[in-house]
């Protein structure tokens, strides 16, 4: 559009001769150039389009996705146009048409994709998956090494993308549980290889931020503690229990911290200084010589091994560093390519301990020592309070880890840093790890069905109390289970006391040796199908609680077939209605 003519004219009836008139307006339009202009909206610059980029994510506790928004953050920085979408959301026919793909995803489990993750392998490993040579791609795999298939679903899909020809241009990274280095490391080569070729990007370094809620409250966190005062540890199993569960509770009060139910609280334990010393002792030292801590900081070794460094779990730099010094024929096999099965059944049980014994004259510096182990990392706990019932306090549920192999006996390290070595009252480092994939339904009349045995109680003890403090009208139902009802039966007088007052609706109980055949909570829910499916149909959640490897594998074969032959579907069917619960966040699960 034409810009208005803004200069000052005489109009033709102007009291003016025709030569006086063109004399005047000739005037007027050289005085009015020299005068300020008016303030008008200057002519839009020139902009350079911006590169559409997709980044996807597979998060079970969100670590996935907060990494993901970080990366959109500094990807809007550098020309692009970053979309964000949860894996169980996108839509998989928008593939065939991506040109810029980032993908970060965890793996969980023995191997396997996290819940939101499921039905995009699915799909991309089937028949109907496109032809991707317009793609270009990168992928961030977060796992720990600590597990065999150490980020196995990341590499697969990796994989996966390359052999549907789409173009790998930055090399997938795997992180293990320290990610911010290799994290900043991966993203910046990420986008800069996905960068238009005229405007290449800098390299940044990205400073760690911790996950957090929209408000952030408080300044402790992950890499800042909050020293909560112990105020309960009690052993909740009866006596002549084989197990010791305990319940804890922490002081939140001046710390600003806050939680939701279905969050988790992180622990950062201190190493037993019993072991510590037998270390010391095996590899020779004082204990006062100087190495660097967690932070590269110059430490007295003995410190070094009670609070940065893990000093149970043998790691595989140590044992290669082992084999190759000792020349042990087992050793060198172990450490060889292939040899996970073999490597799996060796580990268990055995101890960094148990390597320094059996190899005596093998040597190492405290230097050298140090830096063949991994930091040590706190430990997550669901949260089995609610704070609308217990304001200021955090709860927990926890399994203490004690067991005996090749002759000795085994602690876990933070159960019994808990159980053992924090005095009442004592302070205890702990932080909010936020979990919003793990929450009570959002509407308080839907059905809640909740499956916890063990300890997987503990988020549905605070679910409960959440329901009850909120005034929620909805049903509840629980699967509870463990060994004996006499010794095990987890808080029975609250959940007794839940029944009568009606918050809890059903409670179905599944403790496997108190008779000959073993029962467990899948027993249960194929022994209730119609009413359960009745729950689903009424628009009920569905939530799992506790063991990864076998427990929720087994619940949720049960949960198929419970729609299999309560809703009379065929096995395809039934694998559809699930699909359609997760997609619609009716199945969640906390599962380790």
């Amino acid at each position: 559009m034409n810009q208005p003519n803004l200069v000052p004219v005489l109009p033709d009836n102007a009291p003016f001769t025709p030569e006086q008139r063109a004399y005047l307006n000739g005037f007027l339009a050289g005085l009015f150039s020299r005068a300020p202009q008016p303030n008008l909206p200057a002519p839009a610059p020139e902009t350079k389009p911006l590169t559409p980029l997709t980044i996807l994510f597979g998060s079970q506790t969100g670590n996935a996705e907060n990494l993901s928004k970080r990366i959109a953050k500094e990807a809007g920085k550098r020309g692009f146009a970053p979309t964000i979408q949860d894996l169980g959301k996108y839509a998989t026919a928008q593939l065939a048409s991506e040109s810029a793909l980032l993908i970060v995803t965890s793996t969980y489990g023995d191997g396997e994709p996290p819940d939101n993750a499921k039905a995009f392998w699915e799909f991309l490993g089937g028949e109907a998956a496109p032809k991707l040579a317009q793609m270009k791609f990168s992928l961030l795999a977060l796992g720990d090494s600590n597990y065999p298939k150490f980020c196995a679903f990341g590499k697969a899909v990796d994989e996966r993308l390359e052999k549907l020809g789409a173009a790998r241009v930055h090399p997938r990274t795997d992180c293990d549980v320290e990610y911010e280095e290799p994290f900043a490391n991966w993203m910046n080569g990420a986008l800069s290889a996905l960068a238009p070729a005229a405007a290449p990007a800098q390299p940044v370094v990205v400073p760690a931020v911790e996950a957090a809620p929209a408000k952030i409250t408080s300044t402790y966190s992950k890499s800042h503690p909050f020293p909560a005062p112990l105020l309960a540890n009690v052993r909740l199993n009866g006596e002549g229990s084989a197990k010791d569960t305990r319940h804890f509770a922490f002081s939140l009060e001046g710390s600003g911290l806050s939680y939701e139910a279905g969050d988790a609280l992180g622990v950062r334990a201190t190493n037993c200084a019993e072991l510590v010393e037998e270390l010391i002792r095996a590899l020779g030292r004082s204990g006062e010589e100087p190495v660097p801590d967690r932070d590269g900081k110059e430490t007295p070794l003995r410190e070094a091994l009670i609070h940065h460094y893990e000093i149970t779990r043998i790691p595989s730099p140590l044992l290669k560093a082992m084999a190759e010094r000792s020349g042990d024929a087992e050793l060198l096999k172990l450490t060889a390519p292939g040899a996970n099965g073999e490597l799996t059944k060796f580990l268990w049980g055995r101890e960094i301990i148990d390597l320094l014994h059996i190899h005596p004259a093998v040597k190492f510096s405290p230097t050298e020592f140090v830096a063949l182990l991994k930091k040590l990392q706190p430990r997550l706990y669901s949260i089995s309070s609610s704070p609308k019932a217990h304001p200021g306090e955090v709860h927990l549920c926890v399994g203490v880890v004690r067991y005996d192999s090749l002759g000795r006996s085994r602690k876990g390290v933070c159960s019994t840093f808990l159980a053992e070595r924090v005095p009442a009252g004592g302070a205890v480092p702990v932080f909010v790890h936020h979990n919003k994939n793990f929450r009570p339904p959002a509407n308080p009349d839907a059905p809640m069905i909740m499956v916890g045995p063990g300890t997987g109680i503990a988020p549905f003890r605070a679910f409960l109390e959440e329901r009850r403090a909120s005034g929620a009208k909805g049903r509840n139902w629980l699967f509870f289970g463990d060994q004996r009802s006499a010794t095990d039966f987890l808080f029975r007088d609250e959940l007794e006391a839940m029944q009568r007052e009606g918050t809890l609706h059903r409670l179905d109980l599944a403790f496997s040796r108190d008779q000959a055949e073993k029962i467990y909570v899948q027993t249960r829910m194929l022994e209730h199908a119609q009413e359960l499916y009745a729950w689903l149909e009424e628009g009920g959640g569905f939530y799992v609680c506790g063991d990864a490897s076998r427990m929720a594998k087994d619940v949720d074969a049960a949960l198929h077939q419970v729609i299999q032959t309560a809703g009379g579907k065929s096995a395809e069917e039934a694998t559809v209605y699930v699909a359609a619960l997760k997609k619609d966040k009716r199945y969640q699960r906390d599962v380790y």
